[in-house]
């Protein structure tokens, strides 16, 4: 990972996307403090959490309707996404959900969440999966 990324940072300079460089960056930034940190990690952890960031840092901006900052952080975004697995679709989500749920039986939203969220981390949005958990228990389906 570490090294894909200093590739297309070192790509990006080349061509002279300063928004590609800059994200190239913070991201590599990131790894590396962690790295120094000494403690146990994965790459993909860190990539994920950047995103994570940027995510609550676009949902502010919406709730203080700033478009140019919206459209930067999203920009920002599919970069970082470039470096994480593909995200399952709504529809997808919605049919592996209820059928772990139909199959786990879990007793309440927190076992649900778990079985789901340990199978799906890398490929399932954590709030997607909770709102279709929640539904579902509501409807009385899990």
């Amino acid at each position: 990972m570490k090294e894909r990324i200093t590739k297309e940072l070192k790509d990006a300079m080349r061509s002279r996307d300063k928004r590609r460089v800059s994200v190239l960056r913070m991201l590599l930034a990131d790894i590396i403090n962690v790295e120094k940190s000494g403690k146990d990690f994965k790459p993909i952890d860190v990539v994920r959490g950047y995103a994570k960031k940027l995510k609550k840092t676009i949902e502010e901006y919406e709730r203080l309707q700033i478009q140019a900052e919206i459209d930067s952080c999203n920009e920002e975004l599919k970069i970082v996404e470039e470096f994480l697995p593909k995200q399952m679709s709504d529809e997808e989500l919605a049919k592996v959900v209820a059928e772990l749920l139909e199959s786990e039986k879990p007793g309440d939203i927190g076992s649900a969440m778990k079985i789901v969220m340990g199978k799906y981390k890398d490929v399932a949005d954590g709030r997607k999966v909770q709102a279709l958990v929640k539904e579902m228990f509501s409807k009385g389906i899990a």
